[in-house]
């Protein structure tokens, strides 16, 4: 076979595969043939031109499921990656690996048995969904997240060998080559709702020291509380760009003011606050905006908040 028919074969299954997830409503975007890349440029290197125009723009953000547009990105030129992005999809994804030598976890098991004892640990389910088979021997589960629940992507959170892709991560879709082979799609399930232990487990703060079943969970405020986090959390979503870093400190002391009196949970201010800022597609910031709400939630609680009892509240400590 002649190495044009074959990379036109190539360039064919790779433009199928991309339609295939685009037709799912899931938003793809292009990466460089044979690696991880996205196929754009850094905030540093942005030229402020085309689509960054207005700004800079992240793939995330161009991530497309609109089939027309992905028939054209991938019907010439190399061959593209599928890159897929959980979060404007709507969906959240494990990625479990095996142990890397040198790195951490590697002499843990890999994650796919981490995943199974985890869930094991606290209750499951750990249901069948859409799975993808990595080149290296992992595997890529896509969850449908819950509804107006945004998760954030972690590495090693859940577990060593277990990271996650949700708002400000993506993965590769069936189809993909690497140097080391290809993605290949294993189970065909739709995906399913990311059970609540997942959801719960996924938004804990990771402990300073392995706690392991003493973990705390993550608990539901009162009515007036939830009340202050939907106010607090409304004011993060509505920020607009040069005054978010201030609205976000602003919003994330009070709400650890509220920690401080314990009123609210502390894992459970810290995700509402990172699902508000999830809404503003800067996966760019996120490290930072990270650091922002746990500087933010620290110093509201080292300074808690006094409040009146009233029938029904629950009196400030």
């Amino acid at each position: 076979m002649s190495s044009t028919h074959s990379g036109s074969a190539a360039l064919a299954g790779l433009r199928a595969a991309a339609l295939d997830i685009a037709g799912r409503g899931w938003k793809v975007f292009p990466c460089r043939p044979g690696t991880k890349a996205a196929h754009w440029h850094k905030l540093a290197d942005c030229a402020q031109a085309g689509a960054c125009t207005g700004g800079h723009v992240t793939p995330e953000q161009l991530a497309s499921a609109d089939l027309d547009r992905v028939a054209a990105k991938w019907s010439e030129g190399p061959l593209w990656n599928i890159a897929v992005f959980p979060g404007p999809s709507g969906l959240f994804l494990l990625d479990c690996d095996q142990p890397k030598p040198g790195h951490k976890g590697e002499h843990d098991p890999d994650g796919w048995i981490q995943l199974e004892d985890l869930a094991a640990a606290r209750g499951g389910p750990l249901p069948d969904t859409w799975t993808v088979e990595t080149p290296t021997g992992g595997r890529h589960l896509l969850y449908a997240a819950p509804p107006g629940c945004s998760l954030r992507s972690t590495v090693k959170h859940l577990a060593s060998n277990v990271d996650t892709r949700g708002w400000g991560g993506y993965g590769l879709a069936p189809g993909s080559l690497l140097p080391e082979g290809g993605y290949r799609l294993q189970d065909d399930t739709a995906p399913v709702l990311l059970p609540g232990w997942l959801v719960q487990a996924a938004v804990e703060r990771a402990p300073a020291a392995i706690s392991g079943r003493h973990e705390k969970p993550v608990a539901a405020p009162d009515a007036y509380t939830a009340a202050a986090v939907r106010g607090e959390t409304d004011r993060v979503r509505a920020a607009q760009p040069g005054t978010r870093n201030k609205v976000l400190s602003t919003a994330a002391y009070a709400l650890g003011q509220l920690v401080g009196a314990r009123l609210l949970d502390e894992d459970y201010a810290r995700a509402e606050l990172r699902a508000a800022v999830a809404s503003w597609n800067t996966s760019d910031s996120a490290v930072k905006d990270d650091g922002v709400i746990d500087t933010a939630l620290r110093a509201g609680a080292d300074n808690k908040r006094r409040v009146t009892p009233r029938s029904g509240r629950r009196r400030a400590a």
